[in-house]
């Protein structure tokens, strides 16, 4: 059974989070859940191909995916610029001094969005 669907719906939530955690300015919270967003898209693909769906690591959804399908670079780009805030955006010990919320700004949490939604996309694009 194939929970591609889900995995789509469940990225849109995240995105909607994202959006809420924007307007409150906590960034490096935006930019984790952006990742998440993310990875639920590519799961989307992943389920739809019958591959493992464990994990959240990016780079290896895409070579899963990769498999199957010549992943476009606008795509790959945006999956490399937001697979690091799975770690960097939430962990303290990813930073030096403070925490990741004083690391991540409004610029950051756009990019983050403008590259999940580029994979969201590709995740709809592959679904239908």
């Amino acid at each position: 059974m194939t929970r591609n669907t889900d995995w789509l719906k469940y990225s849109e939530e995240l995105i909607a989070i994202a959006d809420i955690l924007i307007e409150k300015q906590k960034y490096s919270w935006a930019c984790f859940t952006l990742q998440q967003a993310s990875a639920a898209a590519l799961k989307s693909i992943l389920s739809k191909k019958d591959e493992s769906t464990y994990g959240d690591n990016l780079i290896k959804h895409l070579r899963l995916i990769g498999k199957h399908d010549t992943v476009p670079t606008e795509v790959k780009a945006a999956c490399h610029n937001v697979n690091n805030f799975f770690t960097e955006a939430r962990d303290l010990e990813s930073v030096q001094t403070g925490t990741p919320i004083n690391k991540f700004t409004l610029k950051d949490a756009d990019k983050a969005k403008k590259d999940a939604l580029a994979i969201i996309r590709y995740a709809y694009h592959f679904a239908h």
